[in-house]
């Protein structure tokens, strides 16, 4: 392969030259590892408050029955499917994230590949193939742009809405060429706001994942069509990383060690329905009550100490999938926590709930040692100390440990059994685990369709 020499060019060549046998053989493994996780998290959240207004305005719209939306008994357009499933894609805080920088990306690279791989009725190794570069992409994008925050911008959607437009551009079968001209168009669609977190229902939130999908289908389809875009939009004046970032040389870092380095080696799978930097928190808290058999009624202090990168998001996001107060008043209540414990508001009515926030005071306090949300999650220590009625000090410290394949399979189990039932379960589970031997993934999607 001869790459050109500007950033933007040497990405397209990239992308469209890598075929399924050229990926690493462990990047395929874990491709199919999240999709595996993801799959099971849209069908968990996809009738949550947080998007099925999407859901229900996609099926007013109508449109052709080209492609399925995930967890709902519903085909419409392909750009319909697309929002709905962006939307559902991270409809919850359940969908994986990163160790380091790169943030959320399997909740909008499932999604378009998913929606356009039906829409082709690509085989399976194309659509895994679209997946892995797309993700590598977007992940890319999402890596630079965390390295150069300070415009309040939300990298997912921003850097997203450019591995979608890949991995769709790879499955419509554009060239090199084309794919410039995609990017050229979704560079000019991408946006994205930080002040999401603001809003209560995790709506605005779920539907800046669902218009980066969009975007992406749409930035291809009219590349195919003929329709151009800016060239060399990674590293020109006023183009992608100017616009964003201010540096316009940052599009040298999203080609950095291309083909060589995947970020998807990195990712991190979560256990909890809630924001990345309340994943150690509640595993030290719910790990504490279990191992000194503690009730809420034990309870009358709690404090944890996290690195101070990560208070502001504990604190000032007041949404319960971010909230520490909230997150740990859940636990303490019900002894586990789960998307309904989240996002029903009813679990929060509860007058034992209330009881407990009255009466517990609850502390989130920066450690003393220098940490940042970036470093790798197992590297980051969380100390949870408990206070008691009888008037002992509880202290759990230890590092965020990494999911095992055993965990994230019991965790797609758990969550998908809450829409199918136990045969249709392990069916899907078969699918997608031999995803890569279908001459069609269409009959893959169409398990999808979950009904009510």
């Amino acid at each position: 392969m001869t790459l050109g020499a500007r950033p933007t060019s040497k990405l397209c060549e990239w992308a469209c030259s890598t075929g399924y046998g050229d990926l690493p053989g462990e990047v395929v493994k874990e491709t199919k590892t999240m999709l595996y996780d993801q799959v099971g998290c849209m069908i968990a959240v996809a009738t949550l408050p947080s998007c099925q207004p999407v859901v229900d305005l996609v099926r007013k719209m109508g449109g052709n029955e080209e492609c399925s939306v995930v967890g709902h008994p519903l085909r419409t357009s392909l750009l319909n499917a697309a929002l709905a499933n962006g939307a559902i894609g991270h409809g919850g805080e359940l969908d994986s994230t990163s160790q380091q920088a790169m943030g959320h990306v399997a909740a909008h690279a499932v999604p378009v590949a998913l929606t356009v791989g039906q829409y082709v009725e690509t085989s399976g190794k194309e659509f895994l193939r679209a997946l892995a570069i797309g993700f590598e992409v977007a992940a890319r994008f999402q890596s630079v742009f965390d390295a150069h925050q300070g415009r309040g911008k939300f990298v997912q959607q921003v850097g997203g809405a450019m591995g979608d437009t890949v991995s769709a551009g790879l499955l419509l079968g554009l060239d090199a060429k084309q794919m410039q001209h995609a990017l050229g168009l979704a560079a000019s669609s991408a946006c994205g706001l930080h002040d999401h977190h603001t809003e209560t229902l995790h709506q605005n939130k779920s539907l800046n994942f669902g218009r980066v999908v969009s975007a992406g289908v749409l930035s291809a389809l009219l590349a195919r069509e003929g329709v151009q875009g800016a060239q060399d939009i990674l590293t020109i004046k006023k183009g992608f990383c100017d616009t964003f970032m201010g540096v316009p040389e940052a599009g040298y870092e999203v080609v950095e060690g291309l083909g060589e380095h995947y970020l998807i080696r990195h990712i991190l799978y979560k256990r909890y329905p809630v924001g990345r930097p309340a994943q150690g928190p509640i595993y030290a808290f719910l790990r504490l009550m279990k191992k000194h058999q503690l009730t809420s009624d034990d309870i009358t202090q709690i404090e944890a100490r996290v690195w101070a990168s990560s208070v502001g998001r504990l604190t000032a996001y007041k949404h319960p999938c971010f909230h520490l107060e909230t997150i740990l008043s859940l636990a303490a209540i019900y002894g586990e926590i789960t998307s309904q414990h989240i996002y029903n508001s009813l679990y929060q009515e509860d007058p034992r709930f209330k009881a407990f926030r009255d009466r517990v005071r609850i502390s989130v306090l920066p450690r003393s040692e220098q940490g940042h949300i970036t470093q790798r999650l197992e590297m980051t220590i969380t100390t949870i100390t408990v206070h008691t009625r009888a008037g002992e000090q509880l202290q759990e410290e230890l590092p965020y440990p990494m999911m095992n394949e055993e965990e994230i399979r019991q965790k797609f189990r758990t969550l998908v059994g809450t829409r199918l039932d136990g045969e249709k379960v392990t069916e899907l589970e078969m699918s997608l685990n031999t995803v890569e031997t279908m001459e069609s993934i269409a009959p893959l999607t169409r398990q999808l369709e979950v009904p009510y």
